[in-house]
């Protein structure tokens, strides 16, 4: 560890999670780069892991950002890593990682005009009364989500209800969704739940979601698929997990990825809620170093959202036959475990859902999506919502869909959110069909 003092004098951290940042102040990167790292040896495997571990473990303030933090710790090298790296510490990070025989390219020369890009297609300022503001060609402030969810549930009263779970740590309301058609003959279909926007920063999770969500309700009674959907399966829909990390994302940090909380113990804010739940917490891939991305929280269900999700799931407990929590942006869906390399007992049977959906999804715009475990794929990550569902919810399918990724990472361009939002429909189509297949309606 000390050639990484030497090395490492005036370089600092992961990300964006240091101290807490005034919401006057928006954080706009001016001069940072993002460089693509492209790994082929276990020797440089190791270096990053290593130099991510230095980096907490001193608790340096951020000037260069592991973005792709799951590719540290992956088995296989099919997934280059992404690093965030301030103007002051360029010329020393190629320095060593040239050393290192690692290949980089320079992903994005300008973060802050790629930023300011994104921020300027906003149409917050061009707001109009259609689906309560809501389109699918620009990523939307949270206000606006929550005005279209409202909208759906006025407009669609027999297909949509709308149920708040409680407000944030800073105030905002989460809300669910119900989507379905009653049975005729009063039976209970088998449901399928689905969430997003967990982590603030992965704008595409939420913006995808709800584009599914319109199609099936809107294409409702003209559209034999989305009506066989509505039909055969009720659909739970959270679009927005981490309410407050999302509009962070919007007003002052776009990478910011954790919660907002802020920590009785220390002075670093926030979570990662995908760390937070109460099967196998900090087993594996989290980190009890509050500045981090990784950091688990103080103890198991520390974020107030967290407790709001693994509620409203258990009260549908009997219903609830597939959990698919939403992501970006590493293309792959991910099964359990993610504590640790071992895998349920009816791996074999998830895993064949998970190619059948992923192959329907690939056949729309040819993007290939890997499926296995999440450790396999990506690396521990013990505490996340798939695990606690299949562990605790006793959720036969639980699955986390890391969405498109195309080179752009978690600023992937709004013309890429219909796209996103059409072929990962195909793949829950074929969710829907296989749980309707198993399941089909029970009596109450």
């Amino acid at each position: 560890m000390k050639l990484f003092v030497i090395v490492l004098a005036a370089v600092a951290v992961v990300v964006t999670n240091s101290l807490p940042v005034e919401v006057s102040t928006r954080k706009t990167y001016k001069g940072y780069k993002i460089h693509r790292l492209s790994l082929d040896s276990q020797k440089q495997l190791d270096y990053l892991v290593n130099l991510n571990e230095f980096l907490m473990e001193n608790d340096m303030n951020g000037e260069i950002a592991f973005l792709t933090e799951t590719a540290l710790l992956a088995p296989d090298f099919r997934k280059p890593v992404s690093v965030l790296v301030s103007p002051g510490q360029e010329v020393e990070f190629l320095k060593r990682t040239e050393e290192q025989a690692i290949q980089h390219v320079v992903a994005d020369a300008d973060v802050a005009k790629s930023l300011e890009a994104e921020r300027y297609m906003s149409p917050e300022t061009k707001r109009t009364v259609k689906n309560g503001g809501m389109t699918w060609d620009a990523y939307h402030r949270y206000q606006t989500i929550e005005r279209y969810l409202q909208h759906l549930a006025n407009t669609y009263p027999e297909l949509v209800q709308l149920t708040t779970l409680g407000k944030s740590y800073e105030g905002r309301y989460l809300y669910l969704l119900k989507l379905g058609k009653a049975r005729a003959d009063g039976k209970t279909k088998p449901a399928v739940w689905m969430d997003a926007q967990i982590h603030a920063r992965e704008w595409i999770a939420a913006a995808t979601v709800t584009h599914m969500v319109n199609k099936m309700v809107t294409e409702y009674g003209t559209n034999s698929t989305s009506t066989r959907m509505l039909d055969q399966i009720d659909w739970y829909v959270l679009p927005v997990i981490n309410v407050d990390g999302y509009e962070f994302t919007h007003t002052v940090d776009r990478w910011w990825r954790k919660t907002r909380r802020v920590n009785p113990f220390n002075v670093a804010i926030g979570a990662d809620p995908n760390r937070n739940y109460d099967h196998m917490w900090m087993h594996q891939g989290a980190t009890q170093q509050a500045n981090t991305d990784v950091y688990a929280g103080a103890y198991p269900f520390s974020e107030i959202e967290n407790v709001y999700l693994t509620d409203a799931v258990l009260e549908r407990k009997a219903q609830i036959k597939t959990l698919l929590t939403f992501h970006s942006a590493a293309e792959v869906w991910l099964l359990p475990w993610g504590y640790d390399s071992s895998v349920p007992d009816d791996f074999e049977e998830l895993r064949q859902m998970g190619l059948k959906a992923t192959q329907a999804l690939e056949k729309l715009y040819g993007i290939r999506y890997g499926v296995g475990s999440s450790t396999q794929l990506l690396g521990a990550a013990a505490g996340a919502t798939d695990d606690w569902g299949k562990a605790k919810g006793m959720i036969k399918y639980a699955v986390t869909v890391e969405l498109r990724d195309q080179g752009y990472l978690f600023n992937l361009p709004p013309e890429q959110i219909i796209p996103s939002g059409l072929e990962t429909f195909e793949a829950i189509n074929v969710v829907a069909e296989v749980v309707y297949k198993e399941y089909g309606a029970t009596p109450d």
